[in-house]
């Protein structure tokens, strides 16, 4: 039993380093083209100096990061599974399914690594993290999106019997998803009959959840409430779903 635990968290480890570290390691302009959007909207902003909208666009260019790693990885399955035929070679060993999902998905976590540092250091450097409770607030919001960003990801993938609407798809969902809903700028902004469903994207809620515990922002607790069962809800469903699902026959 140990044994096989080992071996799929080996697999996992593997497949992430495999479609994460490798790639960034013989091409870093993959770190600059990845960084360069969120951290655009800060470096404006402080050279207009609006300094209230600088902390917005800190925590927008923070989700982003994690939020745009997973949407791209659709781009990753798609081509794995048409074109270079991985995930067939997947079902052909002993390791389970999960382990080619986690080991994608870890990926997307080694990719948006550099740029969540980045922005770490200006939040510091910017006097914008104050406290390691934040710090720690982020690390773990960003964990859960992960987490549900790239197992929807995976699901969505299941759908697609084509390459052409792989990018668009990306784009949309990535731009659609971080920048629309109240991600670079406050809740409070939204009509409160419509706070509840501008909520409902996880980057939302991670955004309102790091502005509020950040004292940036004085809203209603209810909509705290609402966006830490949005994150819980949306995640278990996803996860149940999946499981009811199985890729490998897609």
């Amino acid at each position: 039993m140990k044994k096989k635990i080992f071996n799929e968290l080996r697999s996992v480890a593997v497949l992430g380093l495999f479609n994460g570290f490798v790639p960034l390691m013989n091409n870093p302009m993959w770190f600059i083209a990845f960084t360069l959007g969120p951290v655009s909207y800060v470096f404006l902003l402080y050279l207009i100096g609006r300094e209230d909208a600088v902390i917005f666009a800190f925590i927008g260019g923070l989700i982003m990061s994690m939020a745009a790693s997973g949407y791209g990885l659709i781009a990753d399955i798609i081509w794995y599974r048409f074109n270079l035929k991985l995930q067939d070679m997947f079902i052909a060993t002993p390791r389970s399914p999960w382990a080619y999902v986690l080991g994608l998905a870890l990926s997307a976590y080694i990719w948006a690594l550099p740029s969540l540092s980045l922005f770490i250091l200006i939040g510091y450097i910017l006097n914008i993290l104050r406290s390691i409770y934040v710090l720690g607030l982020i690390i773990i919001l960003t964990i859960i999106l992960w987490v549900s960003v790239s197992l929807f990801v995976f699901l969505l993938s299941t759908f697609l019997k084509t390459e052409k609407h792989v990018w668009p798809l990306a784009t949309v969902l990535s731009l659609g998803l971080s920048v629309f809903p109240p991600v670079y700028y406050p809740a409070t902004l939204v009509p409160d009959n419509y706070r509840f469903i501008a909520l409902l994207p996880p980057t939302a809620s991670s955004a309102l959840m790091i502005e509020y515990f950040m004292g940036i922002i004085k809203i209603d607790l209810i909509y705290i409430y609402f966006s830490v069962a949005n994150l819980i809800i949306q995640t278990i469903i996803i996860v149940y779903i999946f499981k009811r699902r199985n890729i490998y026959s897609q």
